[in-house]
């Protein structure tokens, strides 16, 4: 492995064809087309055939219902091609969208090189090598080489019937093989990589606690010295809470976590439960949700939103965010709040939410590794001034400093609020400010006219579980 090739700087001319990929939320049409001429195969029937439709609903009911088993119960297997073209109908498009984009946020940090040796664990249907492809194809001088590692016979077939052809009608950006049959928990692969990438597959091992640790470590061995180790998973609560918590442990034995959380303090975090996952914005549904979803079971089988929580975790000591807090800054650690209620502080933190409010509240999930509880910060629509537009167009995992919150703690749900006022300020100390959030008094004004008798205030919203449909 070349661990001295130098890594890719994008152009303005890649980064506005990457921006312009990112920007479009429709699947790609290759892909679509590939899908419906595999449904098509694997049935002896047009796509479209009400038969057909109606088992990939069967398929994709089923898996559902498997992915929301915990523990010892949880079996979530792909042994028939109906499984598969449920999970290339309702699971793939989403999957694509999160990993191209994940993808170019790579590219955008420096983290890719000219060229880039990719072992996808997990690869299922090719949702990685696919969104490795779309952002290639933007990109002068950059190749890859995706090994992919997939222990089901039927993903194994349906990779091949989508990926060659994808990768070929891309360009020779990429090279994808014949996927190797194997499973993480009995074979390790060969060989060193540039990324390890595990795309929504850790919560389906059969294996448990420390033993997912352990996978993850030996799997790091495979790293060159300065690469990276991907692990995505949904957002739900179940596996986002197990992925931070395997993030930690992995932190723990060695292993740098880059992104998203940052050690701003200089210390192990112990908060749990941990849920938090970033959002990217909903693609648009393609025509296979829509003959499966039609007019009344859209909520069942039209799947368009994409979150996922996410670790990056390295060998070199490299992070994404380098700052600390200074030890003579006046900035309360969220470890010290219980001596702060009722008081007014300033806390620098890092932005683990998007903007998790309902109608007439902000809301926020923040840390700054030192606290065990949840800290949200609450701000009241009404109460929206420029001087709050630093957290309220702040990305995920950016830290902002705070001034000026009244501390509050909620009992029924073991988390501490940090409410803010007119007088609050904030300043975006790490990252680089995106679109501001809605605003939500003028939402409200045009639904209900400026005579609404509805008033913000009260308090702070509860975190709902997310409209998490994949897994």
């Amino acid at each position: 492995m070349d661990s001295g090739a130098k890594r890719h700087l994008l152009t303005d001319a890649e980064e506005t064809r990457l921006r312009k990929l990112i920007e479009n939320r429709s699947s790609d049409s290759r892909l679509d087309s590939l899908t419906l001429a595999y449904i098509e195969k694997i049935s002896g029937k047009k796509w479209k055939d009400e038969s057909v439709l109606e088992k990939i609903r069967a398929a994709i009911t089923v898996q559902k219902d498997s992915y929301w088993k915990e523990g010892e119960r949880r079996v979530v297997q792909y042994k028939g091609g109906y499984s598969v073209l449920g999970y290339m109908a309702y699971q793939m498009p989403g999957y694509v969208a999160e990993f191209t984009e994940f993808f170019v946020r790579l590219l955008r940090e420096g983290l890719i090189r000219d060229h880039v040796r990719i072992l996808d664990v997990g690869a299922g249907p090719g949702t990685v090598a696919v969104a490795v492809a779309r952002v290639l194809e933007m990109c002068d001088g950059i190749t890859a080489e995706v090994v992919s590692l997939e222990r089901s016979e039927v993903f194994r077939e349906a990779y091949m019937a989508v990926v060659p052809a994808f990768v070929k009608d891309a360009g020779d950006h990429v090279t994808a093989p014949r996927p190797i049959a194997a499973d993480i928990t009995e074979t390790m692969p060969e060989g060193e990589f540039d990324l390890i990438v595990c795309s929504n597959m850790i919560n389906e091992l059969a294996v448990y606690g420390g033993e997912k640790t352990d996978l993850m470590m030996q799997l790091s061995t495979h790293l060159v010295a300065d690469g990276n180790l991907i692990l995505l998973e949904p957002a739900d609560l179940a596996n986002a809470t197990m992925l931070r918590d395997l993030s930690r442990d992995l932190k723990r034995r060695g292993l740098t976590l880059y992104a998203p959380c940052n050690d701003i303090r200089g210390v192990h975090c112990s908060v749990s439960p941990c849920w938090t996952f970033a959002t990217y914005a909903d693609i648009r549904p393609t025509k296979l949700m829509f003959a499966l979803g039609g007019d009344t079971e859209k909520f069942r089988f039209v799947n368009t939103d994409v979150k996922f929580s996410y670790a990056i975790l390295r060998k070199d000591g490299h992070r994404r965010c380098g700052y600390r807090v200074p030890a003579a800054a006046k900035r309360a650690r969220l470890a010290q709040l219980k001596k702060h209620v009722g008081k007014r502080i300033h806390v620098t933190v890092s932005v683990m939410s998007a903007d998790i409010g309902d109608a007439k509240n902000y809301l926020y999930l923040v840390c700054d590794g030192t606290g065990e509880v949840p800290v949200y910060v609450a701000l009241p629509a009404h109460h929206r001034n420029p001087e709050h537009e630093a957290l309220l167009s702040a990305p995920y995992g950016s830290v902002v400093a705070i001034d000026s919150v009244l501390v509050r703690f909620n009992p029924k749900q073991n988390a501490y609020n940090l409410l803010m006022a007119p007088e609050s300020f904030t300043r975006l100390i790490v990252g680089v400010a995106g679109p501001s959030a809605p605003d939500k008094i003028a939402a409200l004004k045009e639904k209900y006219g400026r005579g609404s008798p509805m008033k913000s205030g009260g308090k702070p919203p509860v975190r709902r579980r997310p409209d998490v449909k994949r897994k």
